[in-house]
């Protein structure tokens, strides 16, 4: 049996031992260890400490527009916020001489959860005060990030590679203050291989680098088109999404292997899962796991 088959076996005996919230609907409940476990390798690691990270609070109120699937924003109190810290922790800890990081974050099809992943990923690293934080909208062809985010769609990443326009045009806020946004803007009857193959395409990714702490794109599913190849190269790593019960593991060993022959660094696997019975999100995690190495998740 193929390690993810395996991961996937094992995901569903865990989502049967640990039965959902029945408050919140149906969603993993997490052993009291675990954020004892995310807090102690972060101030370990000496990336934060323990006053600088935003303790979770009670729900927010809907900010008009806002897809409620942001659930790192809106229930961060919440199992699966608890979850989304995890990852953190997991890359904190990866980055021990605490350098900033470029991370692009795919998957092997279109559907499997990257964009929510990346979003949420990104407010859940905003929750450390002094990390500033910018998610990009790197899917030119499939962009939705604006519409969760209600922000404008452009300018965007698209105009600021053509030269278009400037940084400031395009870095948008968010409702957390360490935390912006740069949308995919308009291809203007240019193509996205086209854009990205730009000579200021590195120079701005490297602007990224140089002005957050980390900076998470969102690219399209590595197998549609060549666009993670060229994004992945200019990024510290890259983090393939797979979807519990849906992506077909010969699809996401293609991808994988893509990656690789393309010589990007590939950090790790997360897998996710929806619950099908879950209330109040539309979108809801009901397993997430990382793997360090792309080698235990794609054996």
């Amino acid at each position: 049996m193929g390690r993810i088959a395996e991961a996937l076996k094992k995901a569903e005996q865990e989502r049967v031992a640990y039965a959902g919230d029945s408050t919140r609907g149906s969603v993993v409940r997490m052993t009291p260890p675990v954020r004892e476990r995310y807090r102690s390798a972060e101030v370990a690691g000496g990336a934060v400490g323990m006053k600088q990270v935003q303790e979770p609070t009670e729900p927010v109120e809907l900010t008009q527009g806002m897809s409620e699937s942001l659930v790192a924003y809106y229930e961060r109190s919440s199992a699966v916020s608890e979850q989304y810290r995890a990852l953190r922790t997991r890359l904190l800890s990866q980055n021990q001489h605490h350098e900033h990081r470029v991370l692009a974050i795919t998957s092997s099809a279109p559907k499997d959860g990257k964009t929510m992943t990346a979003v949420n990923l990104a407010f859940t690293l905003a929750e450390i005060r002094h990390f500033n934080t910018l998610v990009v909208d790197g899917d030119f062809r499939r962009s939705s990030l604006a519409e969760v985010l209600n922000l404008p769609s452009s300018p965007g990443l698209a105009e600021l590679l053509a030269g278009d326009a400037t940084y400031p045009e395009v870095v948008q806020k968010t409702p957390v203050p360490n935390l912006h946004f740069v949308a995919a803007g308009k291809l203007n009857g240019r193509s996205a291989t086209e854009l990205l193959s730009e000579v200021t395409t590195r120079s701005v990714f490297r602007w990224f680098e140089s002005q957050y702490h980390f900076t998470i794109v969102d690219t399209p599913p590595a197998t549609t088109v060549a666009d993670v190849g060229i994004i992945g190269q200019l990024c510290s790593g890259v983090i393939m999404v797979i979807r519990l019960h849906q992506t077909p593991e010969p699809l996401a060993k293609r991808a994988a292997r893509l990656l690789q022959v393309n010589n990007i660094p590939m950090l790790g696997c997360v897998l996710v899962g929806r619950d099908e019975r879950g209330a109040g999100y539309g979108y809801r995690y009901n397993y997430y796991h990382y793997y360090d190495s792309a080698k235990d998740c794609l054996k």
